[in-house]
């Protein structure tokens, strides 16, 4: 059970410090065109670390488990940086209304979702997800053994 969670937990843990990172370098920041900046960099970065994590499990896991794994990532990271994220910066999860709160876990979820896809499209534009490997394998057992006649 370990060997399941702890790298899931490990990612949350990633994702929601970026989020605080990018909170405190967004809180010294007066100019709002480059606290946008900073914010769409983060988003870029999670969504990097959806995308990495969806190339390295998708070789050696099948899809719905890696989906399974990043979407509770996803979500444990997602409740970390609404409701402490805002508090290590400083404010409360609802300082700037409920709009700005949904629009959070909107924008976290559309990240997920065009992060791991990303990497699920490169994997299987490659032949190198896990289906495709074990295809690669069942072909070739299958040319090893002669035809019976």
């Amino acid at each position: 059970m370990k060997e399941r969670w702890l790298p899931v937990g490990v990612i949350a843990g990633v994702l929601f410090v970026v989020n605080v990172v990018a909170r405190w370098v967004g809180k010294g920041i007066d100019d709002p065109d480059t606290q946008a900046t900073a914010g769409f960099v983060a988003l870029g970065v999670i969504g990097f670390v959806f995308f990495a994590m969806a190339l390295y499990w998708g070789r050696r896991r099948p899809w719905s488990r890696v989906v399974a794994d990043l979407g509770a990532a996803a979500f444990a990271a997602c409740l970390l940086s609404i409701f402490v994220g805002p508090l290590a910066a400083g404010e409360g999860p609802f300082a700037h209304g409920a709009g700005a709160f949904f629009n959070q876990v909107w924008v976290y979820a559309a990240v997920f979702a065009v992060g791991t896809g990303l990497g699920m499209v490169g994997l299987i534009a490659f032949a190198a997800d896990y289906r495709a490997r074990q295809l690669k394998l069942f072909a070739e057992r299958a040319k090893a053994h002669p035809r019976r006649v």
